[in-house]
């Protein structure tokens, strides 16, 4: 897997590109430095591999909401 932040569903992104996702199931679980903060730049990686970048825009303990950076994704080099 892909070093990451935060693991996602894909099928659970909104159409405001907002997915939730939990702390305790991603692959930082266990880095007691990691606290992701609202407006922090995280990355996301799907069961496939395929990592986005988003921000933290809202939390709840061990949830964290992210916000995808679609321009940030679409001015990367193919």
């Amino acid at each position: 897997m892909v070093a990451s932040d935060l693991v996602y569903d894909p099928n659970e992104v909104g159409s405001d590109l907002i997915v939730e996702t939990w702390i305790s199931q991603g692959p930082r679980c266990d880095d007691p430095t990691f606290d992701p903060q609202l407006l922090d730049v995280v990355s996301v990686v799907d069961a496939d591999g395929e990592s986005l970048a988003g921000r933290v825009v809202r939390r709840d303990g061990n949830r964290v909401w992210v916000q995808f950076d679609l321009v940030d994704t679409l001015s990367r080099p193919a």
